[in-house]
């Protein structure tokens, strides 16, 4: 079976039919220049919807997702043994190098470095855009506070990353506005975050050199300065963070970035620490929190009403789904933090939804809706204005 890559042979006829009138000229000029093959590939995905006839599209969505997923690991946990990847990815070594070799064709490549015991990409072909207006750009900066909420946590990074590069390269009066709309508007309005403080991480990271942070500790009630190695840049909760290992303190820390006050780069080096694996730290997380201790299972049981709103979401890569006779269903999620679905998830559903296991977890719902009970209806205290 031919790969997207080799399938699309397109004629300029078919080209033409697909963009509006506006663009043709254009993309003509684009896919006449060597025609890449990673953009021959963007393009293939674009035209699956009219071809379905000609290929089996669920087992396309399924290597494309493969490799996405491959491409994205390589990335942002380069640190990983081989084989510890191919379990990941739910493959065998034979299928591990078909893909890379695809990906290869497709302008990806990388390779495993066994003196530094990482991942190295090797080449990542630059994509030059094709007719962006500016109005399209603002959306994409805008997306990136809906993307925060959901989806890969360290590509959404990558995505403002790529933001700026658009807005670097566009004509002067537009690149204010778009550099306004996603420096302003999204990193300081949404995230409460400084763009230069972000940028010093993001060198950091990339270079591998240690930063001294000062750091507004809630957990200790005061701002304090220590030395940290940047990790990894993330979106988790409709909040920007960072994994950074801290060397005075022996531990990988997690900081809410928007509580970073300032930084300082470092000529100093550091090696990222061999047992850190950004997909299993963050697995079992629910929403936010992580732990070192074993992850929990929570079940839930959630009236025939709430049923449906429930199987439509998708909650959690544990998530297991029962359904009940009576219409109603319990959802199981093995998760790190048990209160968080206590917050997030049972809480909003009020009396639809009932917590079945852990007992610890059931005590705590019982003990906050007794205090809700009691502030809203205990008398107030005259001493407030009402």
């Amino acid at each position: 079976m031919p790969f997207v890559g080799e399938k699309l042979q397109l004629s300029g006829q078919k080209i033409k039919n697909f963009y509006p009138q506006s663009r043709q000229g254009r993309t003509q000029r684009v896919l006449g220049s060597g025609e890449s093959q990673i953009r021959r590939l963007k393009l293939g995905l674009m035209l699956e919807e009219t071809n379905h006839s000609n290929f089996n599209y669920g087992y396309r969505a399924t290597k494309f997702a493969r490799m996405i997923r491959l491409m994205s690991e390589v990335k942002t946990n380069p640190y990983q043994r081989p084989e510890e990847l191919w379990r990941l990815l739910g493959i065998k070594r034979s299928q591990f190098f078909e893909d890379r070799k695809v990906l290869a064709q497709f302008g990806f490549e990388f390779k495993y470095d066994r003196r530094e015991k990482r991942y190295k990409i090797i080449r990542d072909i630059f994509i030059p855009v094709l007719d962006l207006t500016v109005t399209e750009v603002i959306s994409l900066a805008m997306a990136v506070r809906q993307l925060s909420a959901a989806g890969d946590h360290t590509l959404v990074w990558d995505a403002v990353q790529a933001i700026r590069k658009i807005a670097a390269n566009a004509p002067e009066a537009a690149s204010e506005m778009l550099s306004y709309a996603i420096n302003q508007k999204t990193l300081k309005d949404t995230f409460k975050v400084s763009p230069k403080w972000m940028n010093l991480l993001w060198q950091a990271q990339q270079n591998r050199h240690r930063t001294r942070i000062f750091y507004d500790d809630y957990s200790r009630g005061q701002k304090r300065w220590f030395l940290a190695d940047i990790y990894m840049i993330y979106f988790k909760g409709r909040a920007l963070y960072v994994d950074a290992y801290l060397p005075g303190e022996d531990r990988i820390a997690m900081l809410r970035a928007s509580r970073i006050k300032q930084v300082e780069l470092l000529s100093e080096e550091f090696q990222v620490r061999s047992d850190y694996n950004f997909h299993e730290r963050h697995r079992y997380s629910f929403r936010v929190m992580i732990s070192e201790s074993k992850p929990v299972r929570v079940r839930i049981r959630f009236d025939p009403k709430i049923a449906p709103y429930i199987r439509e979401a998708y909650w959690h890569e544990s998530q297991h789904i029962l359904g009940c006779s009576d219409g109603g269903l319990i959802l199981t999620l093995t998760v790190a933090e048990p209160r968080e679905v206590l917050w997030y998830l049972v809480f909003p559903w009020g009396e639809g939804a009932e917590i079945l296991e852990p007992e610890s977890l059931r005590q705590e719902a019982a003990r906050i809706a007794l205090q809700v009970y009691k502030r809203y209806t205990e008398k107030k205290d005259q001493g407030f204005e009402t």
